[in-house]
């Protein structure tokens, strides 16, 4: 079949995802270029436990519990309003451009 030889690619990143591609990519014992197809073509590449690290995982799953508790805020009923923060934001939008949908 044609067109299966593989040929260079260009992607673009920054030099910090690139250094965390080579990194990772040499930890999981394969080139940066054999790494990052893996990564797109299947569900788990050779290597995948290592993208993210526990420490990574551990500050996502920090960051993920953080704002679960803002958007718990955002939505809750305010006390004094009976509405959330949310809808009294709406309604002053409505309010200052009532011909817009905010």
């Amino acid at each position: 079949m044609t067109g299966d030889r593989a040929r260079q690619r260009s992607y673009y990143c920054s030099a910090k995802q690139q250094a965390i591609i080579a990194r990772r990519a040499k930890a999981a014992g394969m080139t940066r270029s054999a790494f990052m197809v893996a990564c797109a073509l299947y569900d788990e590449p050779v290597g995948a436990e290592l993208l993210a690290t526990a420490s990574e995982r551990k500050a996502l799953l920090d960051q993920l519990k953080a704002t679960g508790e803002v958007v718990t805020r955002l939505t809750a009923p305010l006390p004094d309003l009976g509405m959330s923060v949310i809808d009294a934001l709406e309604l002053l939008c409505r309010l200052e451009a009532p011909e817009t949908d905010p």
